[in-house]
C-alpha cells in the first residue's frame, strides 16, 4: 500500500509515454524477433546447409531461455527495477543479433538465440505488461493494444526492409544491421523514457480514483498472491490455452513466408503477405484492445479465439489458384493473434489481479515459452515429414475451437471460486 497525489486537473498522463516505450519494444524487440525469424527461414537454412527444422531449433533455444527467465523475473523486477532489467536486457538483445549474423556455424547461432531468449522475456514478453499494470486501470486493453501494435506496424517496415537486406547484402550482415537498429533506438529510451510506477512522479495509476478530489488517498493493488493462483482451477484451464496459443502463433508468424513460397508465390509476394499479416495484426491489436475494454474480457475473448480458428482454417485451404486466401488469412490473423498480447495482459489481471501480476505473469510465460519452443519446431518437423504445411494448419485450427470451450470454463470456474 503507498500513498499517492491525486489532482482533478485534466492533462496528458505520463502512462501514456510508458505505451510508447512499450510500442518501441514490441517494434524493435518481438516483432524484430518475430519477421527475422520468418524471413530467414530459407536463405538461412539454404546457406548453413540445414533443415528448417534444425534452424527452427534456434527458437526452441530462445523460448527455453524464456522458461528458465520466468521463474525468477518477478524476483528480478523487485530487486534491480523493471527499468534496470528492461535497460540490460535491450543491451543484450542488440549484441545477440549482431552475434548471429557473424555466427561460424549453426551451433553459435544457437547460443546466441538461446542467450535472446532471456532478454526476450524481460523486455517484450513480461516487462511490457508489467510496466502497464502499474500505469493504468482504465482503459488496460487500449494500453496494451497501442504498446503491442508496435510488433504489427514494425511488421509492415521491417518485413519489406529485411527482404531488401537478405537480397542485397545477405542474412548476415542483415543480422548485425538489425543489432545497431536495436541498440540505437530502443537503448535510450528504455533509459531515459521508463519510470518505474506513477508513485515516481507523483502520480496515481490511470483511470484510478478519477472521482478524488485534490489531496492525498491511498491506493492498493488486489487479487491473489501467485502461490495461491497456481494452485487455483483457473490457472489450470488457462495454462493450456497459453501454451497453444503461442506455439500456434509463432508457427504463423514464423511459417508464413516459407508456405507462401512453397504455394507457388515469388519471395517477394511472400514479403508482401508477411507485411499484410503484420498490418492485419497492427489493425487487430487496436480492435480488440477497445472491444476488450468495452465488451469485457471473457467475450472479447471468445470474439478472437473464433476468428484465429477461421484464420487457420483459411490458411488450410489456401492455393496458388485461391491465391486471395493468401492474403485473407494473414490479414484477420492479427483479430486471433491479438490474443497472445492484448489478452494475455488483460485476462491474467481480470482472473489473479494485480496484486502479484509480475510473478504471476512469470509462470503464464513459462507457458508461453513452452509453446513457443514447441510450436516453430514441431511445425517445421511436420513439414520435413511430409513435405507441405497444410496437415498442420488443419490441426492448428481444431486446438484453437478447442480453446474457445476452455476458456468458457475458465471463466465459470473463476465465478464458482469467487463464490466459495
Amino acid at each position: 500500500m503507498s500513498e499517492i497525489k491525486t489532482s482533478n486537473k485534466k492533462g496528458f498522463h505520463y502512462g501514456w509515454v510508458i505505451v510508447f516505450v512499450g510500442f518501441l519494444i514490441m517494434w524493435f524487440v518481438a516483432c524484430i524477433f518475430s519477421s527475422a525469424a520468418g524471413m530467414m527461414v530459407k536463405p538461412v537454412s539454404e546457406d548453413l546447409g540445414i533443415s528448417r527444422s534444425q534452424f527452427s531449433l534456434g527458437t526452441t533455444f530462445n523460448s527455453i531461455a524464456g522458461m528458465l527467465m520466468a521463474t525468477v523475473i518477478g524476483k528480478l523486477y523487485k530487486r534491480f527495477t523493471v527499468k534496470k532489467v528492461m535497460f540490460i536486457s535491450s543491451i543484450v538483445f542488440a549484441l545477440c543479433y549482431a552475434g548471429m549474423g557473424i555466427s561460424p556455424n549453426i551451433y553459435v547461432f544457437y547460443v546466441f538465440s538461446f542467450i535472446s531468449g532471456f532478454a526476450l522475456l524481460a523486455t517484450a514478453n513480461v516487462g511490457v505488461g508489467t510496466l502497464l499494470a502499474k500505469w493504468f486501470d482504465e482503459k488496460r486493453g487500449l494500453a496494451m493494444a497501442l504498446a503491442s501494435t508496435g510488433s504489427g506496424v514494425g511488421g509492415v517496415i521491417m518485413n519489406p526492409v529485411i527482404g531488401s537486406l537478405v537480397t542485397s547484402v545477405g542474412w548476415r550482415q542483415t543480422y548485425v544491421i538489425l543489432g545497431g537498429m536495436i541498440a540505437v533506438v530502443l537503448v535510450p529510451a528504455v533509459l531515459f523514457l521508463v519510470k518505474e510506477t506513477p508513485a515516481d512522479m507523483g502520480l496515481e495509476p490511470y483511470g484510478a480514483n478519477k472521482n478524488s478530489t485534490e489531496g492525498k488517498v491511498t491506493y492498493e493493488e488486489t487479487g491473489m498472491m501467485a502461490a495461491e493462483a497456481v494452485r487455483s482451477p483457473m490457472f489450470f484451464l488457462w495454462m493450456p490455452i497459453v501454451v497453444s496459443i503461442y506455439a500456434i502463433c509463432n508457427c504463423v508468424m514464423q511459417h508464413t513466408v516459407a508456405y507462401a513460397t512453397d504455394l507457388g508465390f515469388e519471395y517477394s509476394v511472400a514479403a508482401g503477405i508477411a507485411s499484410v499479416l503484420t498490418a492485419g495484426l497492427a489493425i487487430g491489436k487496436l480492435i480488440m484492445g477497445q472491444r476488450f475494454d468495452s465488451m469485457g474480457s471473457r467475450k472479447a475473448g471468445n470474439l478472437s479465439l473464433i476468428i484465429y480458428t477461421v484464420c487457420l482454417a483459411v490458411y488450410f485451404l489456401a492455393t496458388k489458384e485461391m491465391g486471395m486466401l493468401m492474403y485473407i488469412g494473414p490479414a484477420i490473423f492479427g483479430f486471433g493473434g491479438s490474443f497472445a498480447t492484448v489478452a494475455f495482459t488483460v485476462i491474467v489481471q481480470d482472473i489473479f489481479g494485480k496484486r502479484d501480476y509480475a510473478n504471476i505473469f512469470g509462470y503464464v510465460s513459462m507457458g508461453s515459452s513452452l509453446g513457443g519452443a514447441l510450436g516453430p519446431t514441431v511445425m517445421a518437423a511436420a513439414f520435413d515429414a511430409m513435405g507441405t504445411y497444410k496437415p498442420a494448419w488443419l490441426v492448428c485450427a481444431v486446438i484453437m475451437f478447442i480453446n474457445v470451450i476452455l476458456l468458457n470454463m475458465m471463466f465459470k470456474a473463476k465465478d464458482k471460486y469467487e463464490k466459495q
